[in-house]
């Protein structure tokens, strides 16, 4: 029962990734000198699929532009600055950060990541269909779904003031 569970939650989880596959369309390096900075790691919880809790969030660190298109600007940050548990697994660290879009009015900013997985993990937990899925997308910038509550990604800021020597 409970690995029906947790292949129903990433079945939900990643057809709800795929609806957002556009934003990621003629993406293009930037040079823009602005960052978004996060002075300590942060995290939300939401539930997802048939009730299953996902912790999310970011390690602090500075994230700098790395891509853009037409939608918004993707800010990479640390290595492995992705947070991301299922119940109390987890399901990271991933290289990622902050997609921000340009038209805030419409939308929020998201986490992406670039997508891996522990294959090993990905079998005991899910079994071989959960696991070829999880293949298939291996390097794909992918989004977490964004979520309806007020969350910390709320209140991103982009800047491009001068950083302190130490955060560089």
């Amino acid at each position: 029962m409970r690995r029906l569970v947790i292949f129903l939650s990433c079945v939900f989880f990643f057809a709800a990734c795929s609806n957002l596959a556009y934003l990621t369309k003629n993406v293009k390096p930037t040079t823009s000198d602005s960052y978004v900075l996060l002075e300590s790691d942060t995290t939300y919880v939401v539930k997802r699929g048939v009730g299953v809790t996902w912790k999310e969030g970011f390690q602090k660190g500075v994230y700098r532009p790395e891509l853009e298109n037409e939608f918004g600007t993707f800010y990479r940050g640390p290595a492995g600055c992705v947070i991301q548990f299922m119940d109390d697994k987890s399901m990271g660290p991933f290289d990622g950060g902050i997609w921000v879009p340009k038209d805030r009015i419409n939308s929020k900013p998201m986490i992406y990541y670039y997508f891996n997985y522990n294959s090993q993990q990905a079998m005991l937990t899910g079994g071989p269909v959960v696991s070829a899925m999880l293949l298939a997308s291996e390097g794909d910038i992918t989004f977490i779904p964004p979520v309806d509550q007020n969350t910390f990604l709320n209140d991103i800021r982009v800047t491009n003031l001068p950083l302190k020597s130490e955060l560089h």
